[in-house]
């Protein structure tokens, strides 16, 4: 999945793989904790459980509100009705091997201590619920100074929308997601024929899958993190 930066998002669903034996090389950065459970004998006609909906719309107030506690502002979500709804709401799935646009989807812009914009947050579904968010950053320079912005930004996401718990899981094995965000922007930088990287995790909440990806552009790195629930 490459963002083209003429558009406010474009998204990829990446699959979970495994935490152990994280490959950390431009050809294949993922991380997941996925686990092939097989039932006891007896028990295989037994359906399982729903998966409870991770998010919905309305936590865009907790995500407002994990933003604010980090010096953050999130305006007030706009619903998206017109035919530019692909433009911020469009992922590619990658099974179907295709791009697939909800039917319904909202944007809310993210803004610093100072008012200025760095980033929009999306959430697009149906009218009942979203089963994807996407954070989308504006260019932020290379190094600690843009990686803690960046951070931030994912941080207040994540914990608003789908756990606070990285502190406990440590996905990936990244003790936190500036980690996350470093090692990204490393394995990019390192990289003499990519400008674009991807790092997937899965298993955060309710079978939510985070997808981080990094772009190189002049001077540093547009990010997006991309949340998907299962449907």
């Amino acid at each position: 999945m490459k963002i083209i930066l003429a558009l406010p998002i474009l998204l990829g669903a990446a699959a979970a793989a495994s935490f152990i034996g994280l490959s950390l090389t431009p050809e294949d950065y993922q991380a997941d904790d996925t686990l092939a459970l097989q039932p006891p004998k007896g028990m295989q006609d037994i359906k399982a459980a729903p998966i409870p909906v991770a998010f919905t719309y309305y936590d865009t107030e907790t995500v407002s509100d994990s933003l604010s506690a980090r010096g953050l502002q999130l305006s007030t979500p706009v619903p998206i009705t017109d035919h530019t709804i692909s433009q911020y709401c469009s992922y590619y799935d990658e099974e179907k091997e295709e791009f697939e646009t909800v039917t319904y989807c909202t944007t809310s812009g993210i803004s610093n201590s100072v008012g200025i914009t760095v980033g929009n947050f999306n959430l697009g579904g149906d009218t009942t619920n979203p089963i994807m968010a996407i954070a989308v950053l504006d260019p932020a320079a290379s190094g600690i100074t843009g990686q803690i912005q960046t951070a931030a930004i994912i941080s207040g996401v994540i914990e608003g929308l789908v756990c606070d718990c990285w502190a406990d899981e440590k996905p990936g094995g990244f003790a936190s997601v500036l980690e996350w965000v470093d090692a990204t922007e490393t394995m990019l930088a390192g990289s003499s024929e990519k400008t674009s990287l991807k790092s997937t995790i899965g298993g955060l909440a309710n079978g939510v899958t985070v997808t981080l990806e990094a772009t190189a552009v002049s001077g540093g790195y547009q990010w997006s993190l991309v949340i998907l629930q299962n449907q």
